[in-house]
């Protein structure tokens, strides 16, 4: 039937631009400038800027760098990213606080009585009071070390007849070196939380770019899908009017006794058929719409009622491109590549980290520091009696810390040795697994890659043949139907004729149309393949 055909036509039109869409995306055909550069930064915005879109009344006008400007400021899943992108910076910054100078501060004081045990006591019921107050700074060093310097205070005040100082002052001043000799020495040890969150930094760093990239694929894909569906509106549009074309002659040739009645219907059926493809055309266009009005987040108004017009039209030119440079192009630039080199640079810390972590411990810990004590001193009878007091205070001690009249130091060593030592051992061995494995990952991705070039490179031929191959297609199918039309005029032929040479005609127009898109898609997703996409369009990621 005339109708079943036309609808074949046109939903194998319809169906190869929809199949194409989540496969690959759509180049822009550029013109014979570069495209001035879009600049994306990787800082997220507490709300994206107004969107520079051009209206004409109900008409919103794009061409292909305007939507990928908007969209690499707006889009909403890379506004999300760029939260992701923060949160690894801020990953450094935490980590890094393993540096932060620390402060240590204390204060304590205590009331005890208690009965004598030994007449060494110098009283029945002992009496005790004391305050302490400390304060002290601690710094880690690259070495693994740390570093500290504590000063001590002290008040002591008793009833015992013994003691000389009553109340007492202590003053201390110490330095203190802690450094692991074996397990934990060194920078690498030390800043292992560093580095790892520097690598994976530099992993966010490239998924951002990732991110930018796929954006820029969708927004294409949809705008060139959205080209080809009013393309493919127009086309139907002609086929209507060839129809009406031919009804109108029908009518024309019936009134003057010439043709059948019968020949009326055929030709009107034509015409409602047509129209239907008209309506799905429309449908497709305005779903096409929505898809580009939401990558690109236009906020909710006017700007989804309006019809979107793509200006970038340009004629499809046609190129071919060599694999192995493709191939090669594909190995430095694809940013997936970056992404597991730099997860295997993050396993290769690990393994270092944890074959360290399987020495013994064994730490350095060295002391050197001065010492005071004042207060009141009693002077006593034999009996214990205070005979006098010679005043003193808190500044004796000070003095002489200050003085360094009395030094002390301390060095030692402490060795610990896990007998087994299974849960070092496992996350030891666990490592060079994961490394092994990140290594394999690698040369699988390559594989990926390479596939992904050599299917593009396959696709863009393809593409261009079939293009060849449409035009020579619409050329022949016009020519037929201008034939059909003199023996129509003669009486050879009948509406019905005319009508399959009609849709074959139109058949080969969607053909085209699909064609041109399918290479348009076809050039975006070889330049994807070979990590050229964002260049092409014009993007430079700001971090």
């Amino acid at each position: 039937m005339i109708e079943t055909r036309l609808q074949r036509a046109w939903r194998a039109a319809a169906l190869f631009l929809t199949m194409v869409l989540p496969a690959a995306a759509i180049p822009a055909a550029r013109a014979a400038e570069a495209p001035d550069a879009v600049e994306v930064s990787a800082q997220p915005l507490a709300a994206p800027g107004a969107p520079e879109v051009r209206q004409r009344g109900a008409e919103i006008l794009l061409t292909l760098e305007e939507a990928v400007a908007i969209a690499v400021e707006r889009n909403l899943g890379l506004r999300v990213q760029r939260f992701d992108r923060q949160r690894s910076r801020l990953g450094i910054e935490q980590a890094m606080g393993l540096y932060d100078l620390g402060l240590t501060a204390g204060l304590s004081a205590s009331d005890n009585e208690s009965p004598a045990a030994s007449n060494l006591d110098g009283a029945a019921v002992q009496k005790q009071e004391s305050q302490n107050f400390s304060v002290g700074l601690t710094q880690v060093v690259p070495s693994g070390g740390r570093a500290a310097i504590d000063w001590t205070n002290g008040r002591f005040e008793t009833n015992s007849q013994f003691s000389i100082l009553n109340p007492s002052f202590s003053t201390g001043l110490d330095f203190t070196f802690e450094q692991p000799l074996l397990r934990g020495f060194g920078r690498g040890a030390t800043e292992y939380s560093i580095e790892i969150a520097k690598n994976s930094d530099d992993i966010s760093r490239e998924l951002f770019l990732q991110r930018v990239i796929e954006t820029v694929r969708q927004v294409e894909s949809e705008y060139w899908l959205l080209v080809g569906f009013r393309y493919a509106l127009v086309v139907a549009e002609e086929s209507l009017a060839l129809a009406e074309e031919l009804h109108a002659n029908n009518r024309t040739r019936v009134e003057v006794g010439t043709l059948a009645p019968l020949e009326l219907v055929q030709s009107e059926a034509g015409i409602a058929s047509r129209r239907e493809e008209i309506i799905r055309a429309r449908a497709s266009i305005g779903d096409s719409e929505d898809r580009l009005r939401t990558l690109l987040n236009l906020p909710a108004g006017e700007l989804w009622a309006k019809s979107i017009v793509p200006e970038s039209e340009q004629q499809v030119e046609t190129a071919t491109f060599e694999l192995a440079a493709s191939l090669e192009a594909a190995l430095a630039n694809r940013s997936e590549l970056t992404v597991q080199r730099t997860s295997i640079q993050g396993l290769e810390i690990d393994r270092a980290f944890y074959r360290q972590e399987l020495k013994p411990r064994l730490d350095l810990r060295a002391t050197y520091g001065f010492n005071g004590v004042g207060g009141d001193v009693l002077v006593r009878d034999q009996e214990g009696n205070v005979l006098a007091v010679v005043d003193g205070g808190w500044s004796d001690a000070l003095e002489q810390v200050t003085d360094t009249d009395f030094p002390g130091w301390s060095v030692g060593v402490q060795l610990s040795v896990p007998l087994q030592n299974r849960q070092a051992k496992a996350r030891a061995a666990i490592a060079e697994v994961a490394l092994d494995q990140g290594q394999l990952e690698l040369e699988s991705l390559e594989q990926q890659i390479a596939t992904e070039v050599r299917t593009a490179v396959r696709a863009l031929d393809t593409a261009r043949q079939q293009i060849e191959s449409a035009q020579v297609s619409v050329r022949l199918e016009e020519k037929n139907l201008d034939a059909e039309r003199k023996k129509y005029e003669n009486g050879l032929s009948t509406s019905f004729q005319i009508l399959q040479v009609q849709e074959d005609l139109t058949a080969a127009r969607y053909r085209l149309v699909s064609a041109q898109t399918g290479y348009r898609r076809a050039m975006v997703e070889y330049r994807r393949a070979v990590g050229q996409l964002l260049d092409d369009a014009g993007i430079r990621v700001v971090d």
